[in-house]
């Protein structure tokens, strides 16, 4: 009874918290500097409620989580540059306060702020929407931003022409909270169609195909509509994302047909790879693997290593563009920097994660961790390019993400 009441009390300072973390989506757009402090803010918040915290060594995730640490920091020995590794391994401290100072607050709050957090999340995900139709029509967003590159979406993020993650990264949040204040079928069936075009047309391929597989997950799972009705959004769907192909400018078609006709063809997803850049990423960093079999190069090297010459293969067109911060999918990142050891031991902590948050989910059916459960798994598999996995953006919206999957998991007493 005595940790029900203390439960039940809401620190002032919480109510501080709660506000930056319905903020969150807004540091993401802000950029790294902001994303940084606010992960420094909380992880001082679980230093400062360290003795409600203690229950995480009484938590199943905690422990996993610090395995996957633990392989980064035995990583950091056999980096071929350390000073360029450990900055980023040591930011995954401040990452593991950020993540149960989330599930602290959750746990407190899930039934009262946390729906204001939501909510805040909701409406920023609208407005970004907005945005995007604006820029779509009038070629600048509405703060003037532009995009340097053709048929990709700008929006708020400027330069960093990320609209497509960000969308990914909160889609389901943004429909977890229409489904719970909106019992017109309709609506949400228009929503999901709108918010499924709207991402094919921010121009990021991959992340348009992962947010379709999360809504298609989503859409199966939750929206309780007969299954007619179903197929027909399906059906309503490629029809206009065809119709979209065949009347919109020839960037598109160009983007997401005629680039990828060469799949149907015999060996046609090797032809693809050869082609592009992205094949080029992926050749050098298998080669980076096979020369450093078990450790890899070290974390944030794949940028310095991919350069060399040893690595040039004139099989694949792009070799001379080889060189990047990383190769774009997150197995051929682990693969090349971190070798069998650090990829295995990622593979451990994701995939135990993700068992013990649906073996959770299939008790309690809380449709906000079954989005964090979604999205974490679209966002590591294979083949599809992605982010680099430790970098400030990506590990930003990655790790909020898994901190909503597993925060309606209690750590038994």
């Amino acid at each position: 009874m005595k940790t029900q009441k203390n439960l039940s009390i809401t620190k002032p300072i919480d109510i501080l918290y709660l506000i930056l973390l319905a903020t969150f989506p807004i540091a993401l757009i802000v950029g790294n500097f902001i994303i940084n402090f606010y992960i420094l803010l909380f992880s001082i918040s679980f230093l400062v409620n360290f003795e409600e915290n203690k229950v995480i060594f009484k938590d199943k995730f905690f422990y996993l989580i610090i395995f996957f640490f633990i392989s980064l920091l035995v990583n950091l020995f056999f980096s071929s540059n350390p000073e360029n590794s450990f900055p980023r391994i040591l930011k995954m401290i401040f990452v593991i306060f950020f993540i149960f100072e989330i599930k602290r607050l959750i746990q407190r709050h899930e039934s009262g702020y946390m729906q204001n957090v939501y909510k805040s999340w909701f409406l920023i995900f609208l407005i970004l929407s907005v945005d995007i139709i604006f820029e779509l029509s009038f070629g600048y967003n509405l703060i003037g931003n532009t995009s340097y590159m053709h048929n990709r979406i700008a929006s708020f993020f400027g330069d960093e022409l990320v609209a497509g993650a960000f969308y990914h990264g909160f889609v389901l949040f943004f429909l977890c909270y229409l489904v719970s204040i909106c019992s017109k079928d309709y609506i949400i069936i228009f929503s999901i169609i709108l918010v499924l075009i709207l991402s094919f047309l921010i121009g990021e391929r991959s992340n348009f195909i992962k947010l379709f597989i999360s809504i298609s997950i989503f859409f199966s799972l939750i929206i309780k509509i007969n299954y007619k009705l179903k197929l027909l959004t399906v059906a309503a769907v490629i029809i206009i994302l065809i119709f979209t192909l065949n009347f919109s400018e020839k960037g598109y078609k160009n983007k997401y047909f005629d680039q990828m006709k060469i799949i149907t063809t015999s060996n046609g997803y090797s032809k693809f790879i050869k082609q592009s850049q992205y094949g080029a990423h992926r050749d050098t960093s298998m080669k980076i693997f096979k020369e450093n079999i078990f450790f890899g190069v070290g974390v944030k090297n794949f940028r310095h290593e991919s350069g060399k010459k040893k690595y040039k293969n004139n099989e694949f067109l792009q070799t001379n563009k080889r060189q990047s911060t990383h190769p774009h999918q997150i197995h051929h990142e682990f693969l090349s920097e971190t070798g069998l050891f650090g990829y295995f031991s990622f593979l451990i902590f994701i995939l135990s994660s993700i068992f013990l948050s649906l073996k959770n989910y299939l008790k309690e059916k809380n449709i906000y961790q079954l989005s964090g459960i979604i999205f974490v798994i679209t966002s590591v598999l294979p083949i599809l390019p992605s982010g680099s996995f430790l970098s400030t953006f990506t590990s930003g919206i990655f790790w909020l993400n898994f901190s909503i999957m597993i925060s309606y998991v209690k750590a038994k007493s």
